[in-house]
């Protein structure tokens, strides 16, 4: 299923939410899925981005990789409801530009700015950065255009909390629970940190996908994995986690669990 996106600009504002807000003067969302003949040109350069609050901003790049053609592209961040239209969302973060236009094989630098406003001090809170794809107009007929959105993490990082995510990775415990439907793999974070993974492996030494689709563990909260094997592994102590770090990579690491049948 494709969602259609028909943006319209309005002028440039002055604060976060409202400052998406006012860029737009009707925006219908929903998560763009790109049809078989249609690929983005336009790609973030990085696959998350962590604020710590002591940084008076963070930035990164995005990137045109048409060769022919410019690119405008539309960018905000959300709470977490994706389907939320910009003007009713409400976040403590600047995009700065909200609106850019990239020309071809160019590169479009995006600032982000903490507001100052209230957030947990023991944890990490998560949002999304957006951006919107917006198709150049064709007069040709029969042609279909896709706006296309695509959506990455930012945890914004409170000052309190100490240490390096990637070394907390090992405080999480796992088990396998059994569900009404099959088995599945309760994690439980104990850590400040948002906990995010490619996967789940189980058996000796680890190498069965028992979870194949990813997931996140919020902080200081347990989350259930439902298990993708057919079967379980007629014997298994251990679960190798393919965690996700700070810059993208994939930290794997092994966890003793309750041993398995």
């Amino acid at each position: 299923m494709t969602n259609f996106i028909q943006p319209i600009f309005k002028s440039t504002p002055k604060h976060s939410s409202k400052k998406t807000a006012r860029a737009f003067k009707a925006f219908v969302l929903g998560l763009v899925l790109v049809a078989p003949s249609v690929m983005a040109e336009m790609v973030i350069s990085t696959t998350r981005v962590v604020y710590p609050e002591t940084r008076r901003e963070v930035s990164f790049t995005v990137n045109n990789g048409s060769k022919e053609r410019p690119a405008l592209v539309q960018m905000w961040v959300d709470d977490g409801i994706k389907t939320d239209s910009p003007e009713d969302v409400v976040t403590p973060f600047n995009i700065s530009p909200p609106i850019a236009r990239v020309s071809a094989q160019g590169t479009q630098v995006v600032r982000v700015t903490y507001t100052g406003d209230p957030l947990p001090a023991d944890r990490e809170s998560l949002y999304w950065f957006n951006m919107l794809e917006v198709p150049p107009k064709s007069n040709a007929e029969n042609r279909l255009s896709f706006a296309v959105r695509t959506r990455i993490k930012l945890f914004f990082r409170p000052k309190s909390i100490k240490g390096e995510q990637s070394a907390a990775m090992s405080q999480v415990t796992w088990k396998v629970v059994q569900q009404e439907k099959g088995w599945a793999v309760e994690g439980n974070n104990p850590t400040p940190f948002h906990m995010s993974f490619l996967s789940l492996n189980l058996g000796e030494p680890g190498k069965q996908m028992a979870v194949t689709d990813g997931g996140m563990i919020a902080p200081l909260a347990r989350a259930t994995f439902p298990i993708t094997l057919e079967k379980l592994p007629e014997k298994y102590s251990q679960l190798v986690a393919d965690f996700i770090n700070d810059y993208g990579g994939v930290n794997s690491t092994p966890f003793a669990i309750p041993a398995g049948k």
